[in-house]
């Protein structure tokens, strides 16, 4: 009788120990979170976020926050709301809008590159303006947060808020700028979801993999640091590049707006038209269902520069300034 106790409780101490493995190795794919981040010389920033899940995710429920130089709280200025529906296994790259070539100093455009990355229809350029909006101007000492606005829901966090590794705060003597500045940083294929504690010291070699912008051209080349942009690959599996859906061609008009409403004409049916504040807030948006050619109403949009994103049935994305007078 004894025997088949012992029998029968290690039976259940093994199965117990195989049902809790097998339930931790369950956990994850099931969020989004940051898969690439590209602190690198001038303007080239970028994020990178991918969708592990089998669903579609509307974009416009999620920001980015920075929390600057060990801040503890993020201005409205901060945080930048996205937009768009994103694919089921697919990724978004959200890139600095530094575009103008005669750009200087601190305007100084991105490398072309990182800009052939941006014009993809599925990705986003981002807070061209700093004083409207600088979320996308981290420099290696700022934490960033991914937060699902609807539930105020940490999805993902890079570095540690209220930690200024520049001024050698976090506990890692070094500070963790060393590596996130002038670095592009991959998550490793093994994290399958993201850092939901904002406060927890963060060390970058645990979930990351860096390449150094270098000043030595035999070891740095843009097609190193760029490589991976627009594309992920961890236990969760592989983002389906060639599944994406190509650009349309369209026209805003007219443009600067005069009147109460602009037209949008295009070569592929349109879904939906969102217009965006220069803080990547959604000012308006109208569901389309199928026309090529819209009239999209300015009602709700005083007069300024704004993005008008244009999303068509095929999934593919266009964004064009719109200016109101």
């Amino acid at each position: 009788m004894n025997s088949i106790l012992r029998f029968s409780s290690l039976f259940f101490i093994l199965f117990g120990a195989l049902t809790l493995s097998q339930a931790a190795n369950a956990q994850g794919c099931d969020k989004l979170f940051i898969s690439e981040y590209i602190e690198g010389w001038g303007n080239n920033k970028a994020l990178e976020l991918y969708n592990p899940t089998e669903y579609g995710v509307d974009l416009s429920d999620y920001r980015i926050e920075r929390y600057a130089n060990g801040a503890t709280a993020a201005a409205d200025n901060q945080k930048l709301t996205l937009s768009g529906i994103m694919p089921p296994n697919s990724v978004v790259v959200i890139v600095l809008d530094k575009q103008d070539p005669d750009g200087v100093d601190f305007e100084a455009p991105v490398w072309d590159d990182l800009a052939a990355v941006a014009n993809l229809p599925w990705n986003i350029w981002a807070c061209p303006v700093y004083d409207d909006n600088n979320a996308m101007y981290f420099n290696g000492n700022d934490a960033l947060v991914l937060r699902k606005i609807s539930s105020n829901e940490v999805i993902d966090v890079f570095g540690k808020v209220g930690d200024d590794p520049g001024y050698g705060q976090s506990q890692d003597p070094g500070g963790w700028d060393n590596m996130t500045s002038n670095h592009t940083l991959i998550r490793k294929t093994n994290v399958v979801q993201g850092d939901v504690d904002a406060v927890d010291e963060f060390v970058v070699e645990e979930e990351w993999d860096g390449i150094f912008w270098s000043a030595d051209d035999t070891l740095f080349t843009t097609d190193i640091v760029f490589n991976n942009l627009g594309t992920h690959t961890c236990d969760c599996g592989t983002s389906k590049v060639s599944e994406r859906a190509l650009p349309v061609n369209m026209d805003v008009f007219p443009n600067p707006v005069t009147g109460s409403s602009v037209f949008v004409r295009s070569e592929g049916a349109i879904r939906e038209v969102v217009l965006h504040n220069l803080a990547g807030q959604a000012v308006m948006r109208q569901n389309v269902f199928g026309q090529q050619l819209i009239n999209v109403s300015m009602d709700e949009a005083p007069a300024g520069t704004y993005l008008l994103e244009v999303i068509f049935d095929t999934g593919a994305r266009s964004t064009q300034r719109v200016v109101r007078k």
